[in-house]
């Protein structure tokens, strides 16, 4: 009886010190299969970033909870979103010619404009004989800053001339490339 429970133990003693003598230089290489590995045994670390595939999206978490206040921005341009009207009135008796203009405050640019001549007593009777040209009014650079009318009155009385200038906000202007501008003086 001696004999066989030596026997035991050595047979038990020798199966533990082989499997802890086996290391992975001994076992060549693609031989060990999946049916060789006790499943759910390995980790996420024993495998290499992208060998294993994504797991199918979970579903979505609750709400999370409102971040604080930002910061205030930087104050913008109002574009066009603020007009200014100017109007200029020029007396001109019979025989008087000269070049009027009405011009935008600093900052605003001309979006349009019109001048028109009245009677000087009456504002009534309208005279339009004695405007011979208006338009927008440049300056140096080619960028516009006003509106002008040439007046002629030959004959037409004591007339009052309006020059009338619609002005904008605007955060670019380019200038006019054309060279047939009037310069304001």
């Amino acid at each position: 009886m001696l004999v066989a429970i030596a026997g035991v133990v050595l047979a038990v003693a020798g199966s533990a010190t082989a499997a802890s003598v086996i290391t992975g230089k001994q076992i060549k290489n693609s031989s060990i299969t999946s049916q060789d590995i006790k499943n759910k045994s390995l980790l996420r670390g024993d495998f290499r970033s992208g060998q294993l595939p994504a797991g199918a999206r979970g579903p979505q978490g609750p709400q999370g909870l409102r971040g604080p206040q930002g910061a205030a921005g930087a104050r913008g341009t109002n574009g066009f979103g603020q007009l200014r009207y100017i109007e200029e009135a020029f007396p001109f008796a019979n025989g008087e010619a000269d070049f009027v203009t009405a011009l935008c405050p600093a900052g605003t640019f001309p979006t349009g404009g019109g001048a028109w001549a009245a009677d000087s007593a009456t504002l009534l009777v309208d005279h339009p004989e004695v405007i011979t040209s208006q338009g927008v009014t440049f300056t140096d650079a080619g960028i516009g800053n006003g509106y002008f009318a040439t007046v002629s009155n030959v004959a037409s009385g004591a007339v009052d001339v309006v020059v009338d200038v619609i002005c904008a906000n605007a955060s670019q202007t380019l200038p006019n490339k054309n060279r047939h501008r009037r310069a304001a003086h």
